[in-house]
């Protein structure tokens, strides 16, 4: 997978494993097929209802067909919208794949991204066209993610998913033990190499530590904000 490396507004540079066409297509299947599940369910009640209503067996009036083409457009365009606002840029396919959306500078997306990728989505972006630009995208986006400043990438990157990446050498300090499983190759290098100099630094390091706090605190409101929550005495 390719990664990209972005510069928060912060100052703080963060890397970022971008999804792939093939995860991100496993993800869509996913969610479309909840999408026609609710359309299903909908569509069902209002048949049944028209029916009872009418006494009779028949094909849906103009009413019920009306209400029926509203469902189709709402599900189908509200249910990305929806879940990308609650679940901070993910949808129930990207958080089985481990996949969320993000602006192109690090930081969580706002509605404006979310309600442009969503009109892309519902109109011109649709599955084979959005596969095709994801494909010839140097950061895999799609045409609603060029529009909106956003990317999608990967958070299954942990260290404990790729065995043998790199060996630590050092013992962490307190601070980085909570982030320790969820450091990429990169970042434990970047650890181990100041925790092995910084006695010999003018400061011993204290810049630098005041730095990777800042970094992987970042990094942790993003992706596994769990760590940052205080234990129960």
């Amino acid at each position: 997978m390719k990664t990209i490396t972005i510069i928060t507004p912060a100052n703080i540079e963060l890397e970022y494993r971008l999804a792939g066409a093939g995860s991100r297509l496993a993800a869509f299947l996913i969610d479309f097929a909840i999408q026609l599940l609710v359309m299903g369910l909908i569509i069902t009640s209002i048949l049944v209802l028209h029916n009872r209503v009418t006494y009779t067996l028949t094909a849906p009036d103009g009413a019920a067909l009306a209400a029926i083409l509203v469902v189709i457009f709402v599900v189908h365009f509200g249910y990305f919208t929806l879940l990308e606002m609650v679940m901070n840029g993910q949808s129930v396919g990207k958080r089985i794949f481990g996949l969320r959306a993000i602006r192109e500078n690090g930081q969580p997306l706002v509605f404006s991204n979310i309600l442009m990728r969503s009109l892309f989505r519902a109109s011109i972006d649709m599955i084979y066209v959005g596969l095709f630009v994801i494909l010839f995208s140097k950061q895999h986006k799609r045409l609603g993610d060029m529009a909106a400043g956003t990317i999608v990438v990967s958070e299954h990157y942990l260290a404990k998913d790729e065995p043998g990446l790199f060996a630590p050498t050092t013992t962490l300090p307190d601070f980085l033990l909570p982030h320790e499983q969820a450091m990429t190759k990169k970042e434990r290098g970047i650890v181990d190499e100041w925790l092995r100099r910084k006695d010999t630094l003018p400061d011993y390091g204290a810049d630098i530590e005041r730095r990777l706090q800042g970094y992987f605190t970042h990094k942790a409101m993003k992706f596994y904000p769990h760590v940052l929550q205080p234990k129960a005495e």
